[in-house]
C-alpha cells in the first residue's frame, strides 16, 4: 500500500501528543549512547554511519573516541556523505566536528567512488516511532531511507552483515506503523530502559526504487544523480 505524506503526518501528530511521544528527555541521551556502546555490533564495527540529530550527538563523539570511522550525511544529503577519522580531530573539537557546521572543516567529503570503498558495519538513526516488526517512522523527509538505499546501491551497505539501529523513547515503541515500499526496517531499537531486536528478513533490505523517485528529487542529491547517470549509461 502506498501511503500519502499526509497520512503519515497524521501519525506523527498523533504520536507526538501521547505521553513521551516527543522522545526521551535530554538527560537520558547519554544512557542511550552507553547502551549502544555495550552492544557486540558496535564493538566490532570499524565504520559507523550516524545521523545528524541532536539525540545522536554523544554517539557520534563515542564513535571517534572508540577508534572507529564516522560517516555522516551532508546537510539535506545534497552533497552526499562525509568521513571523519579517529585520532585526528582534537578532543575539544569533537562535539563541533560532528555537526553540520563542523563537518566541512573536520570531515572529508566523499564522492561515490571513494564511498564505495568504505563498507559501513553499523547505521544509527533517530525515530519518531518504531513498531515491533522493526518499522520506523521518521521526520517525513525520507533522508534515512534514501541514505540506506544509496549505500546499498554502492555496495557500502551489506544487508546480510550491516546492522541498522534506532534510538527512541520507551513510549515511542508501538504495535504497528504504516509502511511504504521504500521504508527501511530496523534490526534493533535502543531506549533508555531496554533494547529490542527485530527480524532480518528479506523484506527489510534497502533498495533504490527508481519508480518512486521523481527526477526533480533525484537531481537534488549529488550521489543519487550520479547513480542515475550511470544507470542511464548502461
Amino acid at each position: 500500500m502506498i501511503l500519502s505524506r499526509d497520512h503519515k503526518e497524521e501519525w506523527r501528530q498523533t504520536l507526538a501528543l501521547l505521553p513521551g511521544g516527543q522522545g526521551p528527555p535530554e538527560e537520558s541521551w547519554g544512557r542511550l549512547a552507553q547502551r549502544l556502546r555495550a552492544m557486540e555490533e558496535y564493538r566490532r564495527a570499524k565504520r559507523v554511519f550516524v545521523g545528524p540529530a541532536a539525540i545522536l550527538a554523544q554517539i557520534r563523539i563515542n564513535v571517534l573516541l572508540d577508534g572507529k570511522e564516522l560517516v555522516m550525511p551532508a546537510p539535506g544529503l545534497k552533497e552526499g556523505f562525509y568521513l571523519c577519522r579517529p585520532y585526528v580531530i582534537p578532543f575539544t573539537d569533537l562535539g563541533y566536528a560532528t555537526t553540520y557546521k563542523g563537518l566541512p572543516k573536520f570531515g572529508r567529503l566523499l564522492d561515490n567512488r571513494a564511498l564505495a570503498k568504505l563498507p559501513v558495519d553499523l547505521l544509527v538513526t533517530d525515530a519518531k516511532a518504531v513498531d515491533r516488526q522493526g518499522g520506523r517512522l521518521g521526520d517525513g523527509q525520507g533522508f534515512f531511507d534514501l541514505t540506506c538505499a544509496i549505500l546499498a546501491e554502492l555496495g557500502v551497505l551489506d544487508p546480510g552483515r550491516a546492522t541498522i539501529m534506532a534510538v527512541a523513547g520507551d513510549q515511542q515503541l508501538v504495535d504497528e506503523l504504516p509502511t511504504d515500499p521504500w521504508d527501511v526496517r530496523l534490526h534493533g531499537l535502543i531506549t533508555p530502559a531496554s533494547e529490542y531486536r527485530f527480524s532480518r528478513d528479506e523484506g527489510g533490505r534497502p533498495t533504490l526504487l527508481w519508480q518512486y523517485l521523481p527526477l526533480d528529487r533525484v537531481r537534488r542529491f549529488n550521489p543519487l544523480w550520479r547513480l542515475h547517470g550511470e544507470r542511464r549509461a548502461e
